[in-house]
């Protein structure tokens, strides 16, 4: 059997007795086995479990980072671009449904990137707000104080439906600045 393998054998068996899914001296006896005696079993078992560990968490990072820049892309691309205005309205669509399709799927296992991912798609649908506006009302300066309504109105509901407070106090505050933008002006 090879060496990684009855490293992953004897993660798992490290992992039984910590939960106590076996008892312990099931667990001992099987690590003995699977280590061929040495007495450094729980000590290598821990190393590597450790490694496993500090290997996922690097994942995470990086597809957090991946995330993080592909919706900067996108937020600059609705702003940068002049001569194919479609694409990047296009591409932050799909990105906006993208994202909420798998935060979705997320929300069930409690993942962190779940709110990140409804994050995003909130910036990139405002961005997307002011892009639309900007392109065919760009005269219309109440459809963009609509259309920024609407979106606060989106995150206090979104927050108010999924427990997110952040949303629900960036709806709030939102629509208690529009209020009072048409009251002091």
């Amino acid at each position: 059997m090879s060496l990684q393998r009855k490293q992953i054998i004897m993660n798992e068996i490290s992992f039984w007795k910590k939960n106590k899914l076996l008892p312990e001296h099931y667990c001992d006896f099987l690590l003995a086995l699977y280590a061929q005696g040495e007495n450094n079993g729980d000590e290598q078992t821990e190393n590597s479990s450790k490694a496993v560990l500090a290997k996922k968490q690097k994942t995470k990072v990086i597809l957090y980072t991946i995330v993080g820049l592909l919706t900067a892309i996108l937020l600059a691309s609705l702003f940068v671009a002049t001569t194919a205005i479609f694409i990047p309205i296009i591409l932050v669509a799909i990105a906006i449904l993208s994202f909420l399709y798998i935060a979705i799927k997320l929300v069930k296992n409690k993942s962190v990137m779940a709110p990140l991912l409804f994050v995003f798609s909130a910036l990139l649908l405002l961005a997307l707000s002011f892009k639309v506006w900007d392109i065919y009302f760009g005269d219309n300066p109440l459809l963009l104080i609509g259309l920024i309504f609407g979106n606060c109105l989106l995150w206090l509901f979104s927050g108010l439906l999924m427990k997110l407070v952040y949303f629900s106090i960036s709806g709030i505050l939102g629509i208690l600045l529009i209020i009072g933008y048409f009251i002091f002006n």
